[in-house]
């Protein structure tokens, strides 16, 4: 699996709360094994990559020059043609269909985060990592997103 910038913070969290019964396999001879869990660090926070039994997570930001909001600006100049399955699955006259979206990392503390009915205040928006405040047209950005899609729950 490719994450984007999963080694920034998210695989840290994944490894972190990762427990041994998600790790315990039943063969057809009813023997219990255990997936090996490797990782390559970057730092004690930080991990390139890591593989739990067959499954790998790479972070695709390593592989990267620039930033993917860079990336995807970059691709927006040299036309929507480029976009072609998003073009073909999403709205191609929506310029919000073309933009890196946001996402409250911070205020996803946990699995019931995602019955909330209503897009968190900007306030939840908050990049921890830098420590910095959202933008209000980003923000604005992700009330029209909810609307147009009729989203009901943070889990759309």
């Amino acid at each position: 699996m490719l994450f984007h910038n999963g080694a920034g913070f998210g695989y840290h969290f994944v490894i972190k709360h990762v427990q041994r019964k998600y790790l315990e396999r039943q063969k057809a001879d009813q023997k219990v094994t255990i997936d090996d869990v490797n990782v390559i660090p970057q730092n004690s926070e930080k991990y390139l990559m890591f593989q739990i039994g067959h499954l790998r997570f790479l972070d695709s930001f390593q592989f990267l020059s620039t930033s993917l909001e860079q990336q995807i600006s970059l691709l927006r100049k040299s036309g929507k043609h480029n976009f072609v399955h998003t073009a073909k699955y999403m709205n191609a006259d929506d310029e919000d269909t073309f933009s890196k979206g946001i996402f409250p990392c911070s205020f996803m503390t946990g699995r019931y985060k995602f019955e909330e009915t209503q897009v968190p205040p900007i306030e939840a928006f908050h990049d921890d990592l830098k420590d910095e405040p959202l933008d209000g047209q980003d923000y604005e950005s992700a009330q029209r997103v909810w609307a147009r899609y009729g989203m009901k729950t943070m889990k759309e």
